[in-house]
């Protein structure tokens, strides 16, 4: 019997793995960057979402509750009709849409709570953080499971997944234009009755089915309008709370990718340089194609200091987080060398390879001044060897400057 129950608890943590695996299917190409620098920002769910799952539940309201609504209009426009005023029928409009705010205001405080907390997703290779709780991948329990299902179907997007509530909205439009087609249909039938006064009842009913729709479509259209105002100014206070709430972690974000950005820069810097040495080589070093090379290495120092300054306020900033646990140093330097490091050693590298054919130019110079006693011969060829001393010196310079990124960033 014991051994039956320890079977269970293995075959239970199994299933419970393969629950969170495919609750966090994450794709392959963000599960390879994670692999590579250790942490990933996914923007779940985004400020248009609320807006739009509140203009779903009302489409979907009306399609639940339509029979419901058409009597909750239809009544006061008998009073309005006995009392021949037009009063009731502002009344009761402005009534509908006071209801309709102050539910739109309780659902919009509402989701824009969740938004806050789940505007974003922070990933690493063995942790995940949902609504500001950072927990090991595996060690989801059922309560975290029912929240972000929720979530998601609620939004109608799951992690990773593309949204669908604008093809809800779509569905919903469709399907509520097809029901009140339907009935319009089913009242014009009315007319197959033989009793003489059936024309009157279809007439009435018709007449009351348009009233309704025009209400209905009357209060849809101030309803959007009023959405639409509350929005802009919703969306503006969600916009200012997630940048404050958001910003160490965005800040992060974006320091790794400025990261990428430099690591790029230089490798493509580096092709640039590779290239200008060669034709410098074959042309002797004149003035114009020094003028492009010692650009370059300027915009290669300038884009090593970044990468330096960068890497220093990331791990910092890392550091100071909430995330800190999350944290990978060998996963995230290893990232590093193959962002910054390699580059900045394959332009030493190349310089180097390039003072070695300075320095052999030296060489030559200093032999044929040797030979050379002709002091009207000899001062062009002293001139050509103070040149190369010059490019070799400015050369040992920037290999110093290489060094000296390097072992920062180790």
């Amino acid at each position: 019997m014991e051994v039956k129950t320890r079977e269970n608890e293995k075959i239970e943590t199994k299933i419970n793995d393969l629950e969170t695996n495919h609750l966090f299917a994450i794709p392959k190409d963000i599960e390879e960057k994670i692999n590579e620098r250790w942490f990933f920002l996914y923007n779940w769910i985004w400020e248009k979402d609320v807006k739009e799952s509140l203009e779903r539940d009302f489409l979907k309201s009306i399609d639940k509750f339509w029979i419901a609504i058409a009597l909750l209009m239809l009544i006061p426009w008998f009073i309005a009709y006995s009392y021949w005023s037009i009063v009731y029928i502002l009344a009761l409009i402005l009534i509908l849409n006071i209801i309709f705010l102050s539910y739109l205001i309780f659902l919009s405080i509402k989701r824009s709570n969740i938004l806050r907390k789940n505007a974003y997703v922070v990933l690493t290779n063995n942790y995940i953080s949902i609504n500001w709780n950072i927990k090991n991948k595996n060690k989801f329990n059922q309560n975290d499971f029912d929240k972000i299902n929720k979530i998601s179907t609620l939004f109608e997007e799951k992690i990773f997944e593309e949204s669908n509530i604008k093809n809800s909205k779509s569905s919903l439009t469709k399907k509520l234009w097809e029901k009140f087609t339907l009935w319009f249909i089913k009242i014009l039938k009315l007319w197959r009755w033989n009793s003489k006064n059936s024309w009157q009842l279809v007439l009435i009913l018709i007449l009351l089915y348009l009233v309704y729709a025009f209400t209905l479509l009357l209060i849809y259209i101030i309803w959007i309008f009023l959405v639409w105002i509350f929005w802009i100014f919703l969306n503006l206070i969600n916009k200012k709370i997630l940048l404050i709430k958001w910003h160490k972690i965005t800040k992060i974000n974006s320091n790794f990718e400025n990261i990428d950005l430099f690591s790029n820069n230089l490798s493509d810097e580096r092709t640039e340089l590779e290239n200008l040495l060669n034709e410098a080589k074959n042309n002797n070093w004149i003035d114009s194609l020094l003028t492009k090379i010692n650009s370059k290495l300027e915009l290669i120092n300038s884009n090593a200091n970044k990468a330096i300054n960068t890497n220093i306020e990331l791990k910092k900033d890392i550091e100071n987080s909430n995330y800190k646990e999350m944290f990978d140093y060998i996963t995230y330097n290893s990232w590093i060398k193959k962002q910054i490091i390699i580059p900045l050693e394959q332009i030493k590298t190349l310089l180097e390879k390039n003072l070695e054919i300075l320095s052999n130019q030296k060489k030559e110079i200093e032999e044929l001044l040797k030979i050379e006693n002709d002091p009207k011969k000899s001062w062009p060829i002293l001139a050509s060897k103070k040149r190369v001393e010059m490019r070799i010196e400015e050369i040992n310079i920037h290999i110093s400057k290489m060094d000296l990124y390097i072992n920062k960033l180790k």
